[in-house]
């Protein structure tokens, strides 16, 4: 029987989000998810932009991290 358990790795250790149910001990396969970033690169902070898009400038410490961005 195969069953799937979200959890997370943190610290060396997975912590899973439930027990499973029936299981005393089993082999297991993990497979680590891309992660997304959770700030955006320096390079993007650090632009300086140009004179005719100084908008840009004032909303810089508005931006949220891209993690949260919904597409």
């Amino acid at each position: 029987m195969l069953k799937t358990i979200q959890g997370i790795y943190k610290n060396g250790k997975i912590e899973l989000a439930e027990t499973p149910e029936g299981i005393t001990e089993s082999l297991v396969f993990v497979t680590f998810l891309e992660t997304k970033p959770s700030q955006w690169p320096e390079i993007i902070m650090q632009y300086s932009g140009i004179k005719e898009s100084i908008i840009f400038e004032s909303y810089r410490e508005e931006l949220i991290p891209p993690n949260e961005i919904e597409l």
